[in-house]
């Protein structure tokens, strides 16, 4: 029971994600001013699963903005759009991609 709890918020948190992210990439779209400041960042994932991975790696992905591009020695590359801190982009994928979908999956 806890876990459906925890899939259920992990979904809205995803969902409020992808539209926030739709949002800020078509305001640069429509803009004439250049607001990208991409970056790629790296997050340690030796200590997940194939399985929770895969998921992150996915939901990465699918949030415009950002694009999972290899898994090399438990590091995943990550170019991301819209990077004013990488180290600080880093960390808040990690806190809030990589811990919920382990407390999920």
């Amino acid at each position: 029971m806890i876990k459906l709890v925890k899939l259920i918020a992990f979904g809205a948190f995803y969902l409020k994600e992808v539209v926030v992210s739709n949002i800020r990439v078509a305001i640069d779209i429509v803009s004439p001013a250049y607001l990208m400041k991409p970056d790629i960042l790296t997050i340690d994932v030796s200590q997940l699963t194939p399985r929770q991975l895969l998921v992150v790696t996915n939901l990465i992905t699918m949030t415009p903005g950002t694009l999972s591009l290899d898994v090399a020695d438990g590091v995943l590359y990550i170019h991301s759009m819209y990077s004013d801190d990488a180290e600080a982009e880093s960390k808040d994928l990690v806190e809030n991609y990589i811990n919920k979908v382990c407390d999920v999956f």
